[in-house]
């Protein structure tokens, strides 16, 4: 089969894929990842076929429009602050994916991949699937991952958690769909898109979906039927030819193993003030600490003693040897922490992050997560001590680190993906 995999974001909502295609073309498929330009040489150093998704994300996400939807708290709200800044390049983020879908056999989308490619699957007529790295099917388990879980069960929650995810699809498509609709229009030539063509198959649910999410985090809600997976977590091995910076190697051998802090793809509204609330935090609890930079969630001159920054480093080789991670809790880092077997202490800014924040500490792998708006060096510090002082907390890591490494994520979910590739190929031959 030729498959193309659809995903728009940040470097977090690249790396999994990159994974899932390696998997995928082991088994024999020919894998195209359609993302944007600024990640073809990281998709490419894997040897996968890359298509070019309009924008540059870090561009867009450290400008101020970027800086204030990562500051949003209101649901609504941040899905128009993200229309109004995606809205100039949304006509050529559909002519991208139209293009690079043709003569595929097989779509995967990640979520907001998924949304804007179900134009390019109705004109191509091929098949459509998620493979999302958040929960987007409704359920009563928990929330939709735009709003944070109730920390406590109440009558009626259940209720509730369904009628967000569904609340969430009404806004998606209130705010998008004239825009969209319209970039359908003048390049296909195409009715509307109605609510039911988008979300449709997600409610029923009449196609199979696969979440790159372990159960060892997020338990298999009981309202997901078989047609819903939850393969596991979607790892990257690092390259092997890549060697840590002398100064991080050396630092690491030189004590006790140090506290990681940082934010990822999160661009903070004060950089500088993030980075002293980090560096009094590790001070006051008597820590090494390491700061990652990231795109400018910290920024750190002048450090004492203990202390190192770096710009980055994979986190598959820097977890296992840190007492801790602190992290804005995107799926990839908490998935990262997890199989490195070290407690976690979540600082979630938005979007579904503080869904994975609730579910470490629910997990009892990490801290009572702290958002960043309530961030400062008290709290942190407080968190730090705990999360590394905490024998039984990190028993508990241990344990789930164990589990996670008898899981093949990827393994999974090719084998559901060639399932259904081979029943739409079927289909397709007996209709021709």
């Amino acid at each position: 089969m030729r498959i193309v995999i659809v995903t728009i974001g940040t470097r977090g909502d690249v790396q999994p894929y990159v994974a899932l295609a390696q998997g995928l073309t082991r088994a024999g498929h020919t894998v195209v990842i359609c993302t944007h330009t600024t990640f073809r040489d990281f998709v490419e150093m894997y040897g996968i076929g890359f298509a070019p998704l309009a924008g540059d994300i870090r561009a867009l996400l450290v400008s101020e429009a970027g800086r204030r939807l990562l500051a949003q708290h209101n649901p609504l709200a941040a899905i128009r602050q993200l229309q109004a800044i995606a809205a100039p390049l949304l006509c050529q983020v559909m002519a991208d994916i139209l293009a690079a879908t043709a003569g595929a056999d097989l779509i995967l989308a990640s979520t907001l991949g998924y949304l804007n490619a179900v134009t390019a699957a109705q004109v191509h007529d091929i098949p459509l699937m998620l493979a999302g790295l958040q929960p987007f099917t409704p359920t009563a388990a928990f929330p939709s991952p735009l709003l944070a879980p109730p920390r406590r069960r109440w009558p009626g929650v259940g209720l509730y958690n369904r009628l967000t995810h569904h609340a969430t699809y009404r806004l998606l498509q209130l705010v998008s769909a004239r825009l969209a609709n319209r970039c359908r229009r003048d390049l296909t030539g195409r009715a509307p898109l109605r609510y039911a063509d988008v979300f449709g198959d997600l409610i029923a649910p009449r196609r199979p979906v696969i979440y790159g999410v372990s159960e060892q985090l997020l338990p298999h809600p009981a309202d997901y039927g078989a047609q819903i997976a939850l393969t596991g977590f979607w790892f990257l091995e690092r390259d092997p030819a890549w060697q840590p910076p002398p100064a991080l190697a050396d630092f690491l051998a030189a004590g006790a193993p140090p506290v990681y802090i940082g934010f990822g793809s999160m661009s903070d509204r004060d950089p500088a003030q993030a980075a002293q609330i980090a560096v009094a935090a590790l001070q006051h609890s008597g820590q090494r600490g390491i700061l990652a930079t990231g795109w400018e969630g910290l920024h750190a001159d002048d450090l004492p003693a203990g202390i190192l920054r770096i710009d980055g480093a994979p986190h598959d080789w820097l977890f296992p040897q840190v007492a801790a991670v602190v992290h804005h809790g995107g799926v990839g880092t908490t998935a990262a922490a997890l199989r490195a077997g070290v407690p976690q202490i979540v600082v979630p800014f938005s979007a579904d992050q503080p869904l994975w924040a609730e579910l470490v500490h629910r997990r009892g792998v990490g801290t009572r997560p702290i958002p960043r708006r309530r961030l400062d060096a008290p709290r942190l510090a407080h968190a730090i001590g705990a999360a590394v002082q905490d024998p039984d907390l990190r028993r508990r890591v241990q344990r789930v680190a164990a589990a996670l490494r008898q899981e093949d994520g990827i393994g999974k979910a090719v084998e559901i993906v060639r399932k259904i590739g081979k029943e739409a190929l079927a289909t397709t031959q007996s209709i021709r």
